[in-house]
């Protein structure tokens, strides 16, 4: 990153592949009819979405909740670049099987949707195509290029990120999207993210992205899809859209911002934009 960034049109490629899954991952849920529980990283009971702001916005649970959040991911994104910088190949070997995990996941999440809407006779091979869906997902993340690995990625981030958004609460969403927003611009500036180089950032495979001079962290990838899906549940079809533009102004945004500092938080803008445009697409219809 730096002065000599090149901004072509693969550096969209991660986050056009992602947000364009988290279109395919709420839209089968919505036909399936799925609902999903409340997340354990969530445990607190908030008030009902139908609250007014003024009551919601006082209770504490949305705070908490996100203090949860962001407290676990504080602690393993430290843990790992611990383990990053002293200990390779276990951290390799870590990654690898966080991957497959997740991947195996997401891929159970699929074969549930599709059985729902095609027949639970699809449940029947549900093992075998998770098994192999994780593995040629871990597989092309870790082994292959730039676009096989974006495609890998993104795969991972909007399952993963799609389904979050779908089972977090309402008010906890909010908060959220500002907590964590303000939680990278103190990561990357004052944080455990402030002495990453370009040169740390590829070294993360599989936490990480490298395409062309642009270097995407997983986690960004996750959250734009988390906002994307989680204001479409909630919100509906038109402040999702909204929000999907905003995410691509957000993103572009940064870019260009990175031509002149080394290192930016990539979450802010996107997120702040794509919240905000989002309810006001909702007030307005």
């Amino acid at each position: 990153m730096g002065n000599d960034v090149k901004i072509t049109p693969m550096n969209y490629l991660p986050l056009m592949l992602s947000l364009s899954l988290t279109w395919v991952v709420t839209m089968l849920a919505s036909y399936a009819k799925l609902r999903f529980p409340r997340l354990l990283i969530t445990p607190l009971e908030e008030p009902a979405p139908s609250t007014p702001p003024a009551q919601a916005l006082v209770n504490p649970a949305p705070y908490l909740n996100t203090l949860i959040i962001i407290g676990l991911i504080t602690a393993s994104g430290i843990l790992i670049l611990y383990i990053a910088r002293k200990k390779r190949n276990l951290f390799k070997i870590l990654v690898g099987v966080l991957i497959w995990l997740i991947s195996f996941g997401v891929t159970s999440i699929y074969v549930l949707n599709l059985a729902l809407i095609l027949g639970f006779q699809l449940l029947r091979l549900w093992l075998p195509i998770a098994i192999f869906g994780a593995s040629l997902v871990t597989y092309t993340l870790l082994m292959r290029g730039e676009l096989a690995s974006s495609i890998a990625a993104s795969y991972i981030a909007s399952g993963a990120g799609g389904t979050i958004g779908m089972s977090i609460p309402y008010w906890t969403f909010i908060v959220l999207v500002i907590g964590i927003s303000a939680y990278d611009i103190l990561a990357v500036y004052r944080g455990h993210l402030s002495t990453l180089t370009k040169e740390d950032a590829s070294s993360l495979r599989g936490l990480t992205i490298e395409i062309g001079d642009i270097v995407v962290g997983m986690g960004d990838l996750f959250f734009y899809s988390l906002t994307l899906a989680a204001i479409f549940w909630n919100l509906g079809l038109l402040p999702a859209i909204a929000a999907m533009i905003s995410i691509l102004i957000g993103y572009t945004i940064t870019l260009y911002a990175l031509k002149r500092r080394r290192l930016l938080p990539g979450l802010p803008i996107p997120l702040m934009l794509a919240l905000v445009t989002g309810f006001l697409v909702f007030v307005a219809s």
